[in-house]
């Protein structure tokens, strides 16, 4: 007979939707205790802390033992069973997130290779321990638990695939982001420049456009133009606001200039299309 302990809660994250934990718990199997061929809706990693066992998904079928770990991924068949004579003993994490694949990405682990091993010298059992004492329900802890999962994450790498990530790629995309939300946050300023978003980068302009252009199709002077633009129809739409405030509010400092913008790229002038309500 099984002897299990876990701790099976499922929560609907608010604080942490990009990457977050949902279940954890510990298992000591009984000889050829199995799982599969099935599919789960989560991510779960399963980490070994005794005995052995297969696992069979997308890499193939292998044999795992102690300080081995499997990824599974959401909606992909897999099957695992203990070992006949030392039958294996593991603990187990859910998570998911918007970020998930991309933070997995980061540990070198991909959809082609989902099993590694971890250094031995390790606390994981006792933070897994730690983990499933702690009171998820309780405010007080809620960053402390964050904390915890991200500590145990971070174990579980597999090093020879850091070789496949392209570190250039990584970088130009996060250069990307991070103009998106500066653009984002900063579009209705009058003073807003180009110039300015490439030197919060530490980038040269020129290098920024090249990325820019290349992440999302457009150079940054275009892109700012055209965020700038579709805040005003929303603006036009939504408030009994001038058109003059409304070029304003969204950083152009000429009037004239802005309804010229404004005709150029959807075929009304603001007037007309706020008196059309259209978006």
């Amino acid at each position: 007979m099984n002897k299990r302990k876990y701790w099976n809660v499922f929560i609907k994250e608010d604080y942490f939707a990009d990457f977050y934990f949902f279940n954890v718990g510990h298992e000591i199997c009984a000889p050829l205790h199995s799982y599969g061929p099935g599919m789960r809706e989560n991510y779960v990693v399963h980490y070994i802390v005794s005995g052995g066992g297969i696992f069979e998904g997308n890499g193939g079928k292998k044999y795992l033992k102690k300080g081995d770990f499997f990824v599974i991924r959401p909606n992909e068949v897999h099957f695992y069973q203990a070992d006949e004579t030392n039958p294996w003993e593991y603990y187990w994490l859910g998570f998911n997130g918007s970020r998930a694949a991309e933070l997995l990405l980061c540990n070198g682990i991909n959809g082609r290779d989902s099993v590694g091993t971890v250094s031995p010298d390790n606390e994981l059992p006792k933070l897994f321990e730690r983990m499933m004492k702690m009171d998820l329900f309780d405010m007080k802890e809620k960053m402390s638990v964050q904390a915890l999962f991200y500590t145990i994450f971070a174990h579980f790498k597999i090093e020879k695939n850091y070789a496949l990530l392209n570190p250039m790629n990584i970088k130009q995309k996060k250069y990307c982001e991070l103009f998106l939300l500066f653009v984002h946050n900063n579009y209705s300023r009058l003073d807003l420049s180009i110039q300015e978003i490439a030197e919060s980068l530490n980038l040269a302009p020129a290098y920024l456009s090249q990325v820019i252009k290349k992440e999302i199709g457009v150079p940054p002077v275009q892109y700012l133009k055209a965020h700038r633009l579709q805040q005003a129809r929303i603006v036009l739409k939504t408030s009994e606001k001038t058109v003059y405030e409304v070029a304003e509010e969204v950083g152009y400092s000429n009037v004239d200039s802005f309804s010229r913008a404004f005709k150029h790229k959807f075929g009304v002038s603001p007037t007309i299309f706020r008196s059309t309500k259209k978006i």
